[in-house]
């Protein structure tokens, strides 16, 4: 009995369905006007996913569920596997329901979507430096790797990440040493060897042995910094997204009139033609195409390489072959309502998986010795956010319909045009984050390299 019980607590399906209902019950509770909606995913997802990671680590060998805990700890209380497939799910299907607007919106908004994209990423690094230089720094276990992971997990940009691994693995670790103040070399051989016994004092210079390991270490304290604050990074974008048109008081109705206006005005307005029906051998040649896109790395030469990952790339050729309309035989548009319940689907499922993934680093990064990464993430990710809100809404005078969705791109996060799309009710803002998006992951990527050539 105690191992059927088990079985059915540990199953993924279960665990992921589990998390959408109770996810979905509480995204309807309303406080005044304000709800999470489907983002309440998340929050469920992060509650169970503590829990059950948390029993995992409790299970001792030969133990009943020791299989499926080793499972969890292994590979995640869900597998990575939904976590992407959810995720290009609900981007092929926003894609090409919106896609066919995105000509008319790059009409009206121009190079603004270029100017938040990279705004929200350059003053993230701004904010991360200035927190090292003046906060940070003066934690004997947080260097500059833990920073740089730090913004690139509160930014949720994997290619960030990934610049900033192989930026660290090209540092003259040697000659930082050599130059390093006495405090900064404490801190090079407190990496080396975690247990003191290394002394500035008996290390005059680095041997190829120990810059080793100290690169060794470099990565795990990036990868530190990024894992503690991507779940942050999350957070903060869906709960900002959901609760800045109620704090500054934004009448979501009569946005959504005066975007359709302002729509109408630059497209002419006309007649829609009838749209065909699902066509699921259609959505899987966008996808398809769309992964291809994204494995395309683009040299940047000293600063790295630029790709847009299967995640940008699917959203990217979505919105363009939707825009396009048909290419032969083959038309890229399809029934809006048949798209939404497609997108919906796959926005509820990974809203869950995304909480049940990232559940357990949450709890305990906000519980153990990554709380000071955690908070810094917090406060990267609000301040950025509200910069470019202030730059969309006072500067360029966006609308919020499709400013919401450019302040997602800009922080590269799914998630957040999730929030968006669900607290707005529309899918516009789909627009503005496929337009945002790319400019935002190509600053990630420099800033990343630049940042080791100011902070080291």
């Amino acid at each position: 009995m105690l191992k059927t019980v088990n079985s059915i607590l540990t199953n993924q399906f279960f665990l992921m369905f589990l998390s959408i209902a109770t996810g979905l019950l509480i995204g309807r509770i309303k406080i005044k006007s304000f709800s999470l909606g489907v983002s309440g995913g998340i929050f469920t997802g992060i509650v169970i996913g503590y829990l059950t990671t948390r029993w995992a680590h409790t299970v001792s060998e030969g133990g009943v569920g020791y299989a499926n805990a080793k499972r969890i700890l292994s590979t995640g209380v869900v597998a990575q596997v939904f976590f992407t497939f959810f995720l290009l799910l609900f981007l092929v299907s926003i894609g090409l329901k919106v896609g066919s607007s995105i000509g008319t919106i790059f009409k009206k908004y121009g190079m603004k979507f270029v100017v938040i994209g990279i705004s929200i990423p350059v003053v993230s690094m701004l904010v991360a430096c200035v927190l090292y230089g003046s906060v940070l720094s003066s934690n004997q276990s947080i260097t500059p790797f833990e920073t740089i992971g730090m913004y690139a997990g509160s930014m949720t940009t994997t290619p960030g990440y990934g610049t900033a691994l192989d930026a660290a693995g090209h540092v003259d670790y040697g000659t930082l040493y050599k130059e390093a103040s006495e405090e900064d070399k404490d801190k090079m051989l407190l990496k080396i060897d975690p247990s003191g016994t290394l002394s500035r004092t008996d290390t005059a210079a680095l041997n190829e042995e120990q810059i080793a390991a100290y690169k060794e270490a470099a990565s795990s304290a990036i990868s530190l910094g990024y894992t503690v604050a991507f779940p942050m990074g999350v957070l903060v974008i869906v709960v900002m997204l959901s609760a800045l048109p109620k704090l500054f008081r934004i009448d979501m109705e009569r946005e959504k009139e005066n975007y359709q206006k302002e729509m109408n005005e630059v497209s002419g307005g006309g007649k829609t033609a009838k749209e065909p029906p699902l066509n699921f051998m259609v959505m899987s040649l966008v996808a398809v195409i769309g992964i291809i896109v994204g494995s395309i790395t683009i040299p940047l030469g000293s600063f790295g390489s630029f790709s847009m990952g299967a995640a940008g790339g699917v959203l990217l050729a979505a919105l363009i072959l939707s825009y396009i309309g048909q290419i032969g035989p083959v038309n890229f548009r399809m029934d809006s309502k048949a798209l939404g319940i497609m997108y919906q689907m796959g926005l509820t499922f990974f809203m869950a998986v995304v909480g049940l993934r990232y559940g357990y680093d949450v709890v305990t990064s906000l519980m153990g010795s990554g709380l000071a990464l955690a908070v810094a993430a917090i406060f990267v990710e609000m301040t950025a956010v509200l910069v470019s809100f202030f730059i969309g809404r006072k500067l360029f005078g966006l609308n919020w319909i499709i400013l919401s969705g450019a302040i997602a791109g800009g922080c590269t996060s799914a998630p957040g045009l999730g929030a968006a799309i669900s607290s707005i009710g529309s899918e516009e803002p789909t627009a503005g984050y496929g337009a945002a998006q790319p400019f935002a992951i190509l600053a990630n990527v420099l800033l990343a390299t630049i940042f080791f050539n100011i902070m080291l």
